[in-house]
């Protein structure tokens, strides 16, 4: 901010950097002839995982409590896990899923 570095984080990082994300899949979309995505739940919890990287260590402590473990899957620290944009991308232009 104003030329410094500094950390960030929460939705104030993550929610812009995955709608551009959503933006780029949208635009790999249209360039195939195919609709853009829509609501995406249904595809991110089912197809969509394989594009993501599960994150399988760590936790997220505070408040004075040791909060969650990440897990396999889905869990409330990390979401599905981090994106893969490549696999995503491969997943969402096949022609089988119009969604």
């Amino acid at each position: 901010l104003a030329g410094v570095s500094r950390l960030i984080g929460g939705t104030s990082a993550s929610s812009p950097t995955f709608a551009g994300l959503v933006a780029l899949l949208n635009d790999a979309r249209l360039s195939q002839g195919l609709p853009p995505l829509g609501f995406l739940n249904p595809l991110l919890y089912t197809k969509g995982l394989e594009g993501f990287n599960d994150i399988l260590v760590g936790h997220n402590p505070g408040c004075g409590t040791e909060g969650f473990n990440v897990t396999k899957g889905w869990d409330p620290v990390t979401g599905l896990g981090t994106p893969n944009i490549m696999e995503l991308q491969k997943l969402i232009v096949d022609t089988s899923q119009k969604q």
